[in-house]
């Protein structure tokens, strides 16, 4: 039986979703359901870039992660504030920044963006946040 190597854009993904549960929080790979516990993490999205030379493979992958919590506001005293929120976001742009390495790839990465929205889409409000890290790998 042979074991097929897993491409870099797997291994980052990979990576990245291992951060976030070294953190503690619920991570998924796909969005949850409604009923899902809140906060939790959601490694979404990939844009790939690669190019292949004859020695070697590298090349870019832009990884989306949302991160989804109940919105605390005046008339509802659960759920998480936006301090806590940020934090949470925060915490997991410090984790993907130590992302150096993988199995088979040296990875570095450029400038991580951010945004906080305010999703009605469910019948709690909720805070959405998504972070957009552009990794490089060779």
């Amino acid at each position: 039986m042979t074991t097929e190597l897993k491409s870099p854009q797997q291994q980052i993904f990979d990576a990245v979703f291992a951060a976030s549960l070294s953190l503690g929080y619920d991570t998924y790979d796909y969005l949850p359901a409604e009923s899902a516990d809140l906060p939790f993490v959601f490694v979404g999205e990939q844009i790939n870039t690669d190019r292949r030379t004859k020695r070697f493979l590298y090349g870019e992958v832009n990884q989306t992660v949302h991160v989804y919590a109940m919105q605390r506001n005046g008339e509802q005293p659960q759920g998480t504030n936006r301090v806590d929120f940020t934090g949470m976001m925060d915490q997991l742009k410090i984790e993907m920044r130590k992302i150096k390495r993988t199995d088979n790839f040296k990875i570095s990465h450029g400038n991580i963006n951010d945004q906080i929205m305010i999703d009605t889409s469910t019948s709690t409000t909720l805070l959405h946040g998504v972070i957009e890290v552009p990794f490089s790998f060779q």
